[in-house]
């Protein structure tokens, strides 16, 4: 600890904005800094915390295999599959997609992609979403953009634990129109994986159908 105060005082004095500090103005050995990734980048260049809690995303991209049930129906189950958010460089643009193919003539998918219009540090956000699906139960059957929001509530940062609400609709202008409701949470097992369940609610013309979900989600690291 007495080897890492003269950094600390230095630091502390220091304004922001000041040149960034080298290993020459540290009383500090080569050998704890070539073992510090975080004094080596302190030593390069003195970053701007701040920003970078309130543009670090404090969810993950994740990819998802499990089980879905309609609940509506014994026939209606099968495998789903997606990816969620798939971050577009450093903005808050995300490209999402998923399809399920299931018996008893129920199966869909589509892709979507979501805009969060708060900084992806905090803990709450919200993405207007326009994509396009497929949708096909047992009496109806649509296809078209997929226009709606999506609210996401973190829990826990870095994919930890969160949930998330979002409504859209298919089939806009179309011969027939499919209202498609999703409430989804998430919790991590382990730094990579985690559990997730979801509900969907799918409004069709004189047809409703609700279907449950339970997965396992895949958090990679890019």
């Amino acid at each position: 600890m007495a080897s890492a105060r003269p950094l600390l005082a230095q630091v502390d004095d220091s304004p922001l904005d000041s040149e960034p500090l080298n290993s020459q103005s540290v009383d500090l050995s080569p050998e704890i800094i070539e073992g510090s990734p975080v004094l080596q980048r302190w030593l390069q260049e003195v970053p701007n915390v701040l920003e970078e809690i309130r543009n670090d995303p404090s969810f993950r991209t994740r990819v998802r295999v499990g089980y879905a049930q309609v609940t509506s129906s014994d026939d209606g189950s099968g495998v789903n599959v997606g990816v969620e958010d798939l971050f577009i460089g450093g903005t808050g643009l995300t490209v999402s997609g998923d399809y399920f193919a299931g018996s008893g003539g129920f199966s869909g998918g589509g892709a979507q992609l979501r805009y969060y219009v708060l900084p992806l540090g905090g803990y709450f956000n919200l993405a207007p979403v326009v994509g396009y699906r497929h949708v096909e139960g047992e009496s109806y059957s649509t296809s078209g953009v997929e226009l709606g929001g999506r609210a996401m509530l973190v829990l826990s940062r870095t994919g930890g634990a969160d949930l998330s609400l979002g409504y859209s609709v298919v089939g806009i202008g179309g011969d027939q129109t499919v209202g498609l409701g999703t409430f989804a949470v998430g919790y991590a097992i382990t730094p990579e994986f985690r559990l997730s369940t979801d509900i969907r609610r799918h409004d069709a013309d004189g047809d409703n159908d609700t279907r449950f979900g339970i997965g396992l989600e895949w958090m990679p690291r890019f």
